[in-house]
């Protein structure tokens, strides 16, 4: 068996092991939703998802031919709040895309229960939640797929699709191969050297200068003027119009990842081993850095969040973000993953259905500060001075920051 077969089958097999699913290695995670929507739905379907998530992943719902009902965001976790979803609403709802915002798990149980007596299918957005648990069950082992992301946690591109049905396999690894794209030398290189040019930009402290050399190196998330990609609805109309969807919805569907359907060079499996085989190290600074988060007494108290949860990003709430995002730059610690306007609110009202969410809700894209948890202690060096916190509308969940100490 070829090396890059075998060193494929090591990482699905770390993941096999460890969610007790079946598991398929993919180039990155956007291709693992990709494949669970054409498996588990089918054009026309209404899938039920979050107003606070990536526009890449509402693109990628849109090119899959499904129609997205945007659901009611929950204030107290940023995920959908499915008690709040009318009970007639179910029946018609095939699909449900669950979020999982930061790593803080979404309502698995209380979802369950409604599509068990709905059929609807549930797939489960897992790219920020690698080894988080709700109820002693790894996030991942809900619904009927999960995809998650290597590059969130472990900074290396690459997905896994997780799945429960063995017999589906074969299927999924077809058309697989159907979506991906043949190899380019420039983008091969790019997958060897990313990891670690990464991690030597950030070994040098190059302050504001770090954020100007990553963009350099190709290394930073593109910027748009904004935190959501613009579109014109017209143009949206004719990718869908487009025989191929791959094709119309490239311009979206390739933004920060060009390379998202190029099989990875061989070698580089190797390094998604090696970080593989660091995961519980880089989840124990994780949560690390959220305590040191915590006792700062920034962070806020997310109820009934399990202590050995390893966020993706800790969610804090400030009253002037860009003036905290602009002191962060300074220190070279860039701030992403901000998702505002809500997809409720970005979406053209001819491509969604919308459910209203409470107006404390709206702090998840229009007040939340993302924080690396493994930059903790920069980020609270960034900051510069005290910072005052003070609760917010008596919401013990939830702390609104005072940084006009910050220089």
């Amino acid at each position: 068996m070829p090396s890059s077969e075998s060193r494929a089958a090591k990482i699905e097999r770390f993941f096999a092991e460890r969610y007790g699913r079946e598991a398929l290695f993919v180039p990155s995670g956007r291709l693992a939703l990709l494949l669970a929507f054409k498996t588990w739905l089918r054009a026309g379907d209404r899938i039920l998802m979050s107003p606070v998530t990536d526009d890449v992943v509402f693109f990628l719902v849109l090119a899959a031919g499904l129609r997205p009902v945007i659901g009611p965001l929950d204030p107290s976790t940023g995920n959908l709040d499915f008690r709040a979803v009318p009970a007639a609403l179910w029946s018609g709802l095939q699909g449900v895309l669950t979020t999982n915002l930061y790593g803080i798990p979404d309502d698995m149980e209380h979802l369950h229960d409604c599509c068990e007596r709905s059929g609807t299918v549930q797939i489960e957005d897992a790219c920020h939640a690698l080894d988080t648990r709700l109820a002693g069950k790894r996030i991942g082992c809900f619904g009927a797929a999960a995809a998650f992301s290597l590059a969130k946690h472990l900074k290396v591109a690459g997905g896994i699709l997780i799945f429960a049905d063995a017999n589906q396999r074969a299927g999924l690894v077809a058309m697989a191969r159907g979506f991906l794209e043949p190899r380019r030398l420039l983008a091969s290189l790019t997958w060897l050297t990313r990891p670690y040019a990464v991690e030597s930009v950030e070994a040098l402290h190059l302050g504001a200068q770090a954020l100007r050399v990553r963009s350099a190196l190709g290394l930073a998330r593109t910027g748009h003027g904004g935190h959501r990609m613009p579109y014109e609805i017209d143009h949206v109309r004719t990718a869908r119009a487009e025989p191929d969807f791959l094709l119309g919805f490239r311009r979206w569907l390739d933004m920060d990842h060009a390379a998202w359907r190029m099989p990875p060079p061989d070698l580089y499996l190797g390094t998604i081993l090696d970080r593989l085989d660091r995961l519980d190290e880089n989840l124990a600074r994780r949560r690390a850095g959220q305590r040191e988060l915590r006792e700062s007494g920034l962070a806020p108290i997310l109820t009934g969040l399990p202590e050995d949860t390893a966020l993706f990003r800790v969610p804090l709430f400030v009253n002037d973000r860009e003036r905290a995002r602009s002191a962060c730059a300074r220190r070279g610690l860039p701030v992403n993953y901000i998702y505002d306007p809500p997809l409720d609110i970005y979406a053209h009202p001819s491509l969604v259905e919308c459910l209203p969410s409470p107006p404390a809700a709206l702090a998840w894209s229009r007040e939340v500060l993302p924080v690396d948890p493994l930059s903790a202690g920069r980020f609270l060096s960034a900051m510069g001075g005290p910072i005052t916190p003070r609760p917010q509308g008596g919401n013990d969940l939830r702390t609104e920051f005072n940084y006009n100490a910050v220089s």
